[in-house]
């Protein structure tokens, strides 16, 4: 049985056990596209997009990251 830790900013704990070879490969391919999303764009590369927008930058860099979660999430 192999392990996988995934540090997220939240102050949580929780622990899933995958019990299916394949559920366990479809959700790692899953976190690997997640993490390639979010670390393929950059704060200041998002605020050059919506530069008179009234939001800071962290603001909309965040909007943008769940948006592109959910879709992501949505479509696999």
């Amino acid at each position: 049985m192999g392990q996988i830790i995934i540090e997220i900013p939240q102050d949580i704990d929780r622990l899933y056990r995958i019990p299916l070879h394949e559920s366990a490969e479809d959700i790692l391919l899953k976190v690997d596209k997640l993490i390639a999303l979010s670390n393929s764009i950059e704060d200041d590369e998002i605020l050059n997009l919506w530069a008179d927008c009234k939001e800071s930058a962290s603001e909309i860099a965040e909007e943008a990251r769940q948006s592109w979660k959910r879709n992501f999430w949505k479509n696999g």
